[in-house]
């Protein structure tokens, strides 16, 4: 079944221990910060069923107490800190100790994982369930790259009972569904065509009557004909279906304004959180949409996007209550967004909005500072990428006229106007930032703004500066009098440096040196040697996903290098590497045991039919493979 079950990687032992060996020794070092008393009881159990350590004394476990090890923290403080690692995290945790696994397997835990069935894992995942005592949870699937079939309906019937949330991507299996999914909670039905492929047929909607505890909808089948999603949309009136929708996502037509109106009116006093994309932009009569809107007190998630004019979504979002609690505004795409209404935003929903998206508002500009002001301080994700008429100093002025501490995220894409000086002043007061992204922000992100994200930005997750060719060597390794090396951030998880072609190897071997680092792009960095990638493998071991496309150094025994001494790497792009051949696939085959996901496009030395034949037969597990 392979890595194709569920959204996890080989775990790593070495690394889990050496993580735990660090954390023993720090509550070492601080011992007053916790007090752990041992049941004397406990003791002498332990001392008995022992008998070749000597017994505990009180010195003996007064000494403990202050050199308690990890291990016997008491399991709801693991379970704390276990609640902020991802699926893949935890996977890695359960190979430490029993413990661990047993901690692991709990619930609460076991929710954040999919099990993800595929044309190539069906017979193998059909026939685990069948056999019974089966430790996979059921209760989130993903249906993935599959045709209507026998199997699978035997499948779905098997454990049909236990799935509360599925998703459905490139799978039109709507048939193979009916009726196997008496619990369902939450559907997504995401990249979807309207015609079976293997059968040459239009597909049978899916009448979403059956679902009779549904609270969540997700419709984003762009393939999907439009009557198949207005006949569902329709099923969700309340005089046809009696759910109470809590989450709806659906895509704006004009053939379903009326049916959508319907069915928001319908579940206005239950939704918490509403999507609609604009495909079309729709008429300029906004009453209906007010009295929609008006009474859905219990919005907390609010997402308009597309093609929607400035009427409309004026009128919608004043007929939202304030008094609903907004915490997260998504207006992608809305160019008809002007300052004042944004100052209206701010000033409506100042106590709840904590997370904005602005992407392609393209009329906001230095005027919105008012705005931004009076959201400071609340915010905790702002995303103003591609609004091109803002400064830097308008940003310093509207996020940070005095320490912003709550700011976690923050997304400036493309973001033209924005200058060095401004962004190091914005960059030293956000000390708690989590993500960061400067993509092409080309003069504002230098090697002093590097050594700036480096100095103050030691909480950094995510860090994005693709095509800022100002970068240098020096931006990584230390620049100025008190350097300032990447390395400092040991929690970076994801690091982009596409297109920064000033970059050498000497940035990779000596500045690189992040040991927790996940995913690396290295795209159209046109001046790296295999030396440096080599580098990259020992200074970087953790990684999962590498891109390194448009690389034109990059050789089979680059490859090799890569491939024998990532041993988590499950993602590869190696696309437009001219020197490549068939031999790198060989070499991904017989090292690449954790590789589910390949990108080898425009290749010219390499035969792309015959490597596509050599994956299929040795790899049909493979989730992606892009020739």
């Amino acid at each position: 079944m392979g890595n194709s079950l569920i959204t996890s990687g080989k775990p790593s032992q070495r690394r889990e221990k050496r993580l735990f060996e660090r954390l023993s020794c720090s509550y070492a070092q601080t011992p007053n910060r916790m007090e752990l008393n041992m049941n004397p009881l406990l003791a002498l159990a332990r001392s008995i069923a022992s008998p070749s350590t000597p017994p505990l004394t009180p010195e003996k476990m007064a000494s403990d107490k202050e050199q308690a090890p990890i291990e016997q923290l008491p399991n709801e403080m693991w379970l704390e800190i276990m609640s902020y690692l991802s699926y893949n995290d935890l996977q890695q945790l359960r190979m430490v100790s029993w413990r661990c696994r047993d901690l692991v397997h709990r619930r609460r835990f076991m929710e954040k994982g999919k099990v993800i069935v595929t044309q190539h894992n069906l017979e193998a995942i059909h026939k685990h369930a069948k056999g019974g005592n089966c430790y996979l949870s059921f209760e989130r699937i993903e249906l993935r790259n599959l045709r209507q079939c026998r199997q699978l309906e035997n499948f779905l019937r098997l454990v049909g009972h236990e799935v509360k949330h599925l998703q459905v991507r490139h799978a039109p299996v709507f048939r193979n569904m009916d009726g196997k999914l008496p619990n369902l909670k939450v559907l997504t039905i995401a990249t979807t065509s309207s015609m079976d492929d293997q059968h040459l047929k239009a597909v049978d909607g899916l009448d979403m009557k059956q679902f009779a505890h549904l609270v969540g909808f997700e419709c984003d089948g762009v393939s999907l004909d439009s009557s198949l999603k207005l006949l569902m949309l329709l099923q969700l009136r309340r005089k046809e279906n009696k759910v109470q929708l809590r989450h709806l996502q659906f895509e704006f037509r004009r053939n379903n304004e009326s049916a959508l109106l319907d069915v928001l009116r319908d579940h206005a006093d239950t939704l918490v959180c509403v999507d609609i994309f604009f495909s079309c932009s729709p008429g300029i009569d906004t009453r209906e949409w007010c009295q929609a809107f008006e009474t859905m007190y219990n919005l907390r998630t609010l997402k308009l996007s597309g093609n929607c004019h400035l009427v409309l979504l004026e009128a919608v979002l004043r007929a939202v209550p304030k008094s609903a609690p907004i915490r997260q505004l998504d207006l992608t795409g809305m160019l008809s967004l002007t300052n004042e209404l944004l100052l209206y935003i701010a000033g409506k929903w100042q106590n709840t909005l904590k997370v904005l998206d602005l992407m392609f508002c393209v009329q906001l500009n230095t005027n919105c500072i008012d705005a931004l002001r009076q959201l400071s301080g609340q915010l905790e994700a702002l995303t103003m990428a591609y609004c091109r008429e803002l400064t830097g100093m308008g940003l310093v002025q509207g996020l940070t006229g005095n320490m912003n501490y709550t700011l976690q995220e923050l997304h400036l894409e493309e973001t033209i106007f924005l200058d060095e000086n401004s962004m190091c002043q914005l960059l030293e007061r956000l000390p708690n930032l989590r993500r960061l992204s400067l993509d092409n922000c080309r003069q504002a992100v230098t090697d002093r703004t590097m050594a700036t994200i480096c100095q103050y930005q030691t909480k950094l997750r995510n860090l994005n500066i693709d095509y800022c060719v100002k970068i240098t060597d020096q931006g990584l390794i230390g620049y100025g009098e008190t350097p300032y090396p990447i390395s400092r951030l040991r929690g970076l998880k994801e690091l982009n440096l596409r297109g920064c072609r000033n970059l050498t190897d000497n940035a990779l071997k000596t500045g690189l040196k992040l040991p927790e680092l996940r995913a690396l792009s290295l795209g159209y960095c046109t001046r790296l040697t295999p030396e440096g990638f080599e580098a990259v493998t020992h200074n970087c071991p953790s990684l999962e996903a590498l891109c390194v496309s448009s690389c034109f150094a990059v050789e089979d025994e680059t490859v090799l290098s890569i491939v024998s001494n990532l041993k988590r790497l499950r993602v590869l792009n190696l696309s437009n590497c001219c020197k490549l051949t068939l031999q790198s696939i060989h070499h991904i085959l017989a090292h690449g045991h954790n590789l589910v996901e390949l990108i080898a496009c425009s290749i010219d030395g390499m035969d792309h039919e015959q490597a596509q034949r050599i994956l299929e037969a040795q790899r049909p597990q493979m989730k992606q493979v892009l020739l």
